[in-house]
């Protein structure tokens, strides 16, 4: 890993680093995530300050993919709010536990880091292995978003999982 590089957490060889301008981009355009959602050209109701990290691996100082979050509202008040977070591994990364401990660091970071006690993440109903890691960090399957994405012009449902800082 370069010396020059700001981690900001790191375990069992995986780290998640602050991105260099240009490589979120860089490795948006190597994904071939197919659970990504459609163009719209309309502007969305409101546009949240997504942060994100690049995942490395902390041997090889490879790039392996990109995690996201940003702040979702339940109500009025910043009790109401929680971080959404969502991740997208190059497919060499994909099937070694990479994405499953990623997304385990961002909740803990989340955790330690800011006041929020809630974390949730979404998923199309398909994309079984990603509902498989967010239950092995231990979030819970709370619920099915129906048609919540619009992916290949067709509407697509989304599963709901969430933990809370007090199930950690």
């Amino acid at each position: 890993m370069s010396a020059d590089r700001p981690v900001a957490v790191e375990r069992d060889g995986i780290a998640l680093v602050v991105p260099f301008p240009g490589e979120i981009e860089d490795l948006k355009a190597a994904d071939d995530d197919v659970f990504e959602p459609g163009p719209d050209p309309r502007s969305p109701l409101a546009t949240p300050t997504v942060r994100r990290f690049a995942v490395a691996d902390l041997a090889t100082g490879e790039l392996l993919g990109r995690v996201n979050w940003f702040a979702v509202s339940h109500g009025p008040t910043f009790s109401c709010h929680a971080w959404e977070i969502g991740i997208g591994l190059l497919p060499t990364a994909r099937g070694r536990g990479v994405g499953t401990l990623a997304q385990r660091l961002l909740v803990e970071y989340l955790f330690a880091t800011t006041e929020l006690d809630r974390v949730e993440a979404s998923t199309d109903v398909d994309n079984v292995v990603e509902q498989r890691a967010l239950e092995r960090i231990g979030m819970r399957r709370e619920g099915v978003l129906r048609g919540a994405q619009m992916r290949g012009g067709r509407r697509r449902d989304m599963v709901v999982y969430g933990i809370l800082r007090a199930d950690l």
